[in-house]
């Protein structure tokens, strides 16, 4: 089981990553009125929140380190902000709805940060008592 959850968190990242240029897509189909309502973009927003969620629960579990379940933490609440900076526009303080572009960028730049963390490959100590080579003095 801890092998999975590593794995499941690499998966739902690389997602994510790409995810974030097809709602610039999806926004875009929406802006150039290709399709009527904006549904598409939000279901799909609210299936990267979800996936930034099990991420999130799959970096603690698989117990991956704070380099990564902190920036995973992060893209989490990045995603989570997105419909309440949205939801801005129908308020008395609809300026705050521009931050939800803004905000994509930094989802984006953050998505792929935790991609980029979460595939590195992982260095193993050498065993206690064993000499590495140093190649000094050789």
């Amino acid at each position: 089981m801890q092998r999975v959850l590593p794995i499941t968190h690499k998966a739902l990242t690389a997602f994510i990553s790409i995810g974030v240029f097809a709602q610039m897509f999806f926004a875009g189909l929406w802006h150039a009125e290709v399709v009527s309502t904006p549904e598409l973009h939000v279901f799909f927003g609210l299936g990267m929140l979800l996936a930034s969620l099990i991420a999130l629960i799959a970096a603690l579990g698989g117990k991956m380190g704070r380099k990564v379940i902190l920036p995973t933490a992060l893209l989490f609440v990045l995603i989570l902000l997105q419909p309440i900076l949205i939801e801005q526009r129908h308020t008395g303080i609809a300026f705050l709805s521009a931050f939800h572009t803004l905000n994509a960028a930094f989802i984006g730049m953050v998505s792929g940060m935790v991609a980029t963390h979460s595939h590195a490959p992982e260095v193993e100590a050498p065993a206690e008592g064993v000499l590495a080579s140093t190649g000094a003095g050789d």
